[in-house]
């Protein structure tokens, strides 16, 4: 099924639109830099494009962590003068490629297992509160006896 440029929503054309300036202008400013910064964030914008999310939520996890690992070498050839052969310095050094990647890697295991931990911590949470109101059953049913217990066969 071909899509049309008038079937592609105009939300998602305004943000590829500022997507291109902002390479474009993140290209200007740094120069050869840029390369080795678009090549260290591929694991964000793989999140960019598989989050579906209104709010991006996975995209801005992947991301922040990636940048973290990407940023500190990306300051290294931009101090360097952004020269290609201090991106290709860079870019041949394995550790480079370890911290960058796993940086990102990183930002999906949080993406993965904050789930889990929340539901860890709410199961606990209502544990707790069920615990708590079958405590004051108890204390109920001590001050006022049995006949406040409802009986399921009453009921019907």
């Amino acid at each position: 099924m071909d899509t049309q440029p008038s079937d592609i929503p105009i939300k998602s054309k305004k943000r590829f639109r500022i997507l291109i300036a902002l390479c474009i202008v993140s290209a200007v400013i740094l120069k050869l830099s840029f390369i080795f910064f678009f090549i260290g964030m591929l694991p964000a914008m793989v999140a960019y494009i598989i989050d579906h999310d209104k709010n991006k939520y996975i995209f801005s996890t992947v991301a922040a962590f990636n940048l973290a690992g990407v940023f500190p070498h990306m300051m290294d050839i931009y101090l360097q003068g952004g020269t290609f052969t201090a991106i290709e310095g860079k870019l041949s050094d394995a550790i480079v490629w370890l911290t960058m990647y796993s940086a990102a890697s990183m930002g999906w295991a949080i993406v993965w297992v904050s789930p889990i931990l929340a539901s860890i911590v709410l199961e606990a949470i209502y544990a707790g509160r069920i615990l708590h109101i079958e405590n004051m059953q108890k204390k109920l049913v001590e001050e006022w006896g049995d006949s406040i217990i409802q009986n399921d066969k009453s009921s019907n």
